[in-house]
């Protein structure tokens, strides 16, 4: 695969998949990306009522996990409560404690989705130093999983804030190509403990008076292929 001359501008930290759309997700060591991104997240929504469910309503989402039991295929998906029980997707036992957790009406159902339910491109990056950096303005360490990338680098330069130079560029990953389209924008989920769903506004209120609200990039999947821990990220010869 063509990586031109330069030398890698970083290398893959860390790597999430989030197979149910505001759910806890799972720790990757490789993943498959593919046009819809990372294989398997995404692919589940809650749905209430009426319409599919976010944390950016229902913050105690967030509370709840999932994983794939046959991981590299993204298949078997199970739910894990707060109180640690596992469930199958269909569990009726499941509907009706997502309703009481969630103060719903009615049991939820857990749907697949036709597509990856993403915002606004398969493949969310961050760079480790920027969450650090956004954590000393505010004075705390900020849990990564709050930011919900599917990529954690780590850039050569040890810069916060160096993937917004990546924007309009393309790059090798391990198998894949990808090309960084967009900065992402943030929203109430950043205020929200992964763990606890508690809020802290400080976090959404430096983003948005320091950042402009924007926090991490957005890229799509032009070579699909495999993707690890430690890969370098290497510029193509037209990026």
């Amino acid at each position: 695969m063509p990586r031109g001359s330069a030398a890698p501008l970083g290398i893959v930290a860390d790597l999430w998949r989030y197979p149910v759309k505001s759910f806890g997700g799972e720790r990757l060591r490789r993943a498959f990306v593919g046009p819809f991104g990372v294989l398997g997240d995404r692919r589940y929504s809650l749905r209430g009522e009426n319409a599919p469910l976010t944390a950016r309503r229902a913050g105690d989402m967030l509370m709840f996990s999932a994983a794939y039991g046959n991981g590299e295929a993204a298949e078997d998906i199970r739910i894990r409560a707060p109180n640690g029980d596992v469930f199958a997707v269909g569990d009726a036992a499941l509907g009706k404690i997502l309703a009481d957790a969630l103060d719903l009406d009615a049991p939820a159902t857990i749907d697949r989705t036709p597509l990856a339910f993403v915002d606004a491109a398969p493949l969310h990056i961050l760079g480790e130093p920027s969450i650090a950096a956004l954590g000393n303005s505010i004075g705390t360490d900020l849990d990564r999983r709050r930011f919900r990338a599917n990529i954690l680098v780590e850039p050569a330069t040890g810069a916060p804030f160096e993937e917004d130079t990546w924007i309009a560029r393309r790059f090798v990953i391990g198998e894949a190509t990808i090309e960084v389209i967009v900065n992402t924008e943030r929203c109430v989920l950043t205020t929200l403990d992964p763990d606890t769903a508690e809020r802290d506004p400080r976090v959404l209120k430096a983003l948005a008076t320091t950042r402009d609200n924007v926090f991490g990039v957005y890229a799509r999947v032009l070579r699909p292929g495999w993707i690890e821990t430690g890969d370098a990220i290497h510029p193509t010869e037209n990026g």
